[in-house]
């Protein structure tokens, strides 16, 4: 028992050193600005600067990208209000750093017809203070054990992730945001309609 005991303390411990960069990041606070000068990349391969994908008043989602299952449920659970949140006036906008011709995989299968950006050299994630590096040790575990090689998607070599999060931004100034390092919870889509009907 107390061999599996320390196994398993190692494990955890191993998952957490890992990982542990995603909790110093430094994001935008409310009342900040949003940079307006960095550039996204839609599905067909267009160049957009920041500021001219926001809208008066814009929702925006960071997540890690189409191979994340929390990711994708999320993203499903906020097109479900989708409807709700544009009658409050909102754009959603969601933002990974996936290259530009995988963003069809988010939206097959989060099912959606959010807008979504590639940031492969995360350049807007790190202007968000959100990014955060894929060490070597975890990067080699994503490939061995789970078949997975960031790289592949951003076809970049940073191995930048972002921590999943959620801005609400009018006329570029945050008025509300949501970051949350721990990858598996999520700002529920109720939450934030309760959120906008403050605003």
């Amino acid at each position: 028992m107390k061999v599996v005991l320390v196994a398993f303390v190692i494990l955890i411990a191993g998952v957490v050193i890992g990982q542990d960069q995603m909790y110093d990041v430094c994001p935008l606070k409310v009342g900040e600005e949003v940079p307006g000068d960095v550039s996204l990349v839609n599905a067909d391969g267009e160049s957009k600067m920041m500021s001219d994908v926001l809208s008066e008043k814009s929702i925006v989602i960071f997540y890690r990208g189409g191979w994340c299952p929390y990711c994708m449920r999320h993203l499903s659970a906020l097109h479900e209000v989708k409807q709700e949140i544009a009658d409050l006036g909102y754009d959603l906008v969601a933002i990974t750093p996936d290259q530009f011709d995988s963003l069809g995989v988010s939206e097959s299968e989060a099912q959606t017809d959010i807008a979504i950006y590639s940031d492969s050299d995360a350049d807007v994630i790190e202007a968000f203070g959100l990014g955060w590096k894929v060490n070597d040790e975890l990067h080699e575990k994503y490939v061995t054990k789970y078949e997975l090689d960031l790289t592949e998607w951003s076809g970049d070599e940073h191995r930048i992730l972002p921590v999943p999060a959620v801005y609400v931004i009018h006329d570029g100034v945050v008025q509300y945001q949501y970051v949350n390092p721990k990858y598996s919870v999520r700002l529920k889509p109720e939450t934030l309609i309760a959120i906008l009907e403050t605003l």
